[in-house]
């Protein structure tokens, strides 16, 4: 997840960003803000969530319960061992780029990436995790997030089927790792449109990667589009949810011919870079499930989105992640 007020002007410094003077930047954008020394280990970069940061996301989310959590040490150990399941460049990346991985008790949502500006203009990126999902298996975490799109019915249903073999936590990493290396080195046009686009890459490196589905940020071309995809939200964020869900089949339908990997990917090209990678990482482990199954009071069927477009867009996509020096 990006930053909740994707489709808002972050302050008046967006409508100068294509000046020659840089934005003003509040707190929570400023490196200075945290306590990032590149040679530190990556362990040490998960650590307490800073104060501005902190109240930044109570305030957005309004929730003045958000607490910083500290995870233990196998839950620490366990969160490098997924991110070494991931290709080498996001290691490398993190290791150059990354001011911090923080966890908020009861957050909103698996995870949310931020960008951040360093010396010489330089982008970094830091991550937000919700410890609950150090406790979830990725299928109950994937659940939740789809169940939050819909309203309910009775006799309406739908879960995500992705296994025991991995805690909800792989997914929420590899999912905002992804988005931090987008931040980092430009692959998509830009990751966020609340970022200046005087800090925007100058020209992204996926080339017609994402064109070939996208017409822009947010509205893919006719041939990916689907109805009611612009109405899909999550977790009660953006006023949602928007659909009920005796509306799923037939967004479900639509989604099997868009080529996407889920709903959620289908929101952005940002998000689609991060779901691509994180179901193409996971398409690689033998054995490992994906498939959306909606019960409704006539039947039950399921969807299996990387059997179709989707997979061949993940393998691509991180194909291309994995030869990125």
């Amino acid at each position: 997840m990006l930053k909740r007020c994707l489709l808002l002007a972050v302050m008046s410094g967006v409508a100068q960003g294509c000046g020659s003077k840089a934005p003003e930047l509040r707190a929570t954008n400023r490196l200075e803000t945290f306590a990032f020394t590149p040679a530190s280990a990556l362990e040490d970069r998960i650590s307490a969530v800073p104060l501005e940061v902190l109240e930044y996301f109570r305030a957005e989310d309004k929730r003045p319960d958000y607490a910083s959590y500290s995870p233990s040490m196998d839950e620490k150990k366990l969160l490098l061992d997924y991110l070494r399941l991931l290709p080498a460049v996001y290691e490398r990346v993190f290791r150059a780029r990354c001011a911090g991985i923080y966890f908020i008790s009861g957050f909103t949502g698996a995870g949310v990436t931020d960008w951040v500006i360093g010396p010489g203009q330089k982008v970094y990126f830091y991550i937000i995790l919700n410890p609950g999902s150090f406790k979830k298996s990725l299928s109950q975490t994937l659940t939740e997030r789809e169940r939050s799109c819909f309203s309910g019915r009775n006799g309406w249903d739908v879960r995500i089927e992705a296994g025991g073999g991995y805690k909800g936590v792989f997914y929420a990493l590899a999912h905002e790792a992804t988005h931090g290396l987008d931040y980092a080195l430009g692959i998509t046009p830009y990751t966020d449109n609340t970022m200046p686009e005087y800090y925007r890459p100058k020209k992204h490196i996926a080339g017609d990667l994402f064109m070939k589905t996208w017409a822009g940020y947010s509205q893919p071309h006719a041939g990916s589009d689907f109805p009611g995809r612009d109405r899909t939200t999550f977790y009660g964020l953006g006023g949602g949810p928007k659909l009920d869900i005796s509306e799923a089949p037939a967004l479900y339908k639509g989604l099997a011919g868009s080529g996407f990997v889920s709903l959620y990917g289908a929101r952005t090209w940002a998000e689609d870079l991060a779901e691509l990678a994180t179901f193409g990482v996971l398409a690689k482990k033998p054995g490992q499930p994906y498939a959306i199954v909606l019960r409704t009071p006539a039947e039950t069927f399921r969807v299996e989105p990387m059997r179709g477009a989707a997979g061949a867009r993940a393998a691509e996509a991180l194909g291309y992640m994995e030869k990125i020096k």
